[in-house]
């Protein structure tokens, strides 16, 4: 009988580790696939500016080889995070469109067009060669 009641027991145990560890790794997953997307959102539609996360990879190698006088690398790495962003931006625009998570319709349309403001500007910064 004692055998039965710890057996039980120790599977309750398992059971119950394995639902908290199920719950962390959900929780990870939303902070991946939604946080990461809101927060970009946000840094776009707040500050009109890319956010950090985009360029710190880009940042470092230009800050790289231009300590080493390569200005054709930085050019090269300028045009690369361009085309980066600008698929980014892409990308978060169409989330927008078909995400439910927007609070109406007339936030959806002054998120996207505040979207499409930000990538116009890259994209003129593209054509012109300035680079911000």
């Amino acid at each position: 009988m004692t055998y039965i009641i710890i057996l039980l027991l120790v599977f309750f145990v398992c059971l119950s580790l394995i639902m908290l560890g199920s719950l962390w790794y959900m929780k990870v997953l939303l902070e991946k696939m939604l946080g990461s997307k809101l927060r970009d959102l946000e840094t776009l539609t707040v500050t009109g500016s890319i956010p950090e996360a985009w360029t710190a990879k880009y940042d470092r190698q230009m800050i790289r080889y231009q300590e080493r006088g390569k200005i054709k690398q930085v050019k090269r790495i300028q045009q690369t995070a361009r085309k980066v962003y600008l698929n980014k931006i892409g990308k978060l625009a169409a989330h927008v469109r078909r995400t439910t998570l927007v609070e109406s319709e007339e936030v959806r349309s002054h998120t996207l067009r505040i979207l499409q403001r930000v990538e116009r500007e890259w994209r003129d910064a593209v054509t012109y060669g300035s680079f911000s």
